[in-house]
């Protein structure tokens, strides 16, 4: 059978044409985040090219699986609420199969690239499997000898939104504090964003002065391989961030592996120290010396993988 996975962030959408375990084509495109509008013609486009390509090739797509970030019903196919995109209320299922006529099903991004890690990638093998996607939001997956656990309303595993400090700063859902709001490429590039109002001096901030729009968090992991010193600290502040919300996952789940993924991985390298001392300090010794805790094998292509695995569930 061939799938299409669609993997829809809050900065790039990504999709794969997945047929009998390989990938045959890969489609990424800037996420157009204007209006709900601009992101669903975002998710027809990558659709659309990829099949083309499949109908070039001589092969039939069965179905089509999407990962969003957000907030997802999932038995509906709608996506609620999503913090880093203006998606509400947006039937996605809906509008994908008026558009294609074929079986779609659509999950949260982090469920997604979950699945494809504990069946496919760094967490294969594990029974009990915590999944943080570590990129402009930070988003969690639970799986459970194999499939994703949802919970009662298909919104479980929000793990981004975990308060770890409840006088901290704002996070885009509206509480304090969260796991995303301290550790994330929106957290990074907003704590840049508030030394650069300091008279602090670094070529960290003369670049963020020089021109805020086009400055990225992963620009903090280039100038932090370079020496900067403030650039080190922000990183190892959010290591010791997600060490702290890796402490009650693993305190929580009592799971195998803990994995991860996504964007800020790029930066992971000056934050793992902080994070695992931080882990080590805290976390329950019982669990803490059974959980592993893995970066992905997959690389970019975690969450189009998964959202392929799930298409196929209904292929299958």
């Amino acid at each position: 059978m061939a799938v299409l996975g669609i993997d829809l962030g809050g900065t790039k959408t990504a999709g794969i044409l997945y047929h009998q375990g390989e990938i045959l084509e890969r489609c990424r495109s800037t996420t157009d985040i204007t209006s709900s509008e601009t992101v669903i013609e975002g998710i027809l486009s990558t659709c659309s090219r990829l099949l083309e390509s499949s109908r070039s090739r001589g092969i039939t797509v069965d179905s089509i699986g999407l990962g969003i970030a957000g907030f997802i019903d999932f038995e509906r196919g709608v996506v609620t609420e999503a913090p880093n995109h203006p998606l509400h209320e947006t039937p996605v299922k809906d509008i994908l199969q008026s558009a294609f006529g074929l079986p779609v099903i659509v999950d949260n991004d982090a469920n997604v690239a979950a699945l494809a890690e504990a069946r496919l990638g760094a967490g294969r093998g594990s029974r009990y499997l915590v999944h943080l996607t570590l990129g402009t939001g930070i988003g969690g997956g639970i799986v459970i000898d194999g499939e994703v656990y949802r919970g009662a309303q298909g919104a479980a595993a929000e793990l981004g939104h975990m308060i770890i400090d409840e006088n901290g700063p704002i996070c885009n859902c509206g509480a304090r504090g969260c796991l995303e709001a301290l550790a994330s490429g929106v957290a990074i590039y907003k704590r840049v964003e508030e030394l650069s109002w300091t008279k602090k001096r670094s070529p960290m901030l003369d670049e963020f002065r020089a021109n805020p729009l086009s400055f990225r968090a992963e620009a903090v992991g280039r100038h932090a391989a370079e020496g900067d010193e403030l650039a080190l600290s922000i990183l190892r502040d959010a290591g010791k961030h997600l060490g702290v919300g890796i402490t009650s996952i693993i305190n929580i789940f009592n799971p195998d592996a803990v994995t991860l993924s996504g964007g800020l991985l790029g930066c992971f390298s000056f934050m793992e120290e902080e994070m695992r001392l931080t882990v080590d300090g805290m976390a329950i010794p019982i669990s803490r010396r059974h959980a592993k805790i893995l970066t992905s094998t997959l690389g970019e292509d975690g969450g189009t993988l998964g959202a392929a695995l799930l298409a196929a569930s209904l292929a299958g």
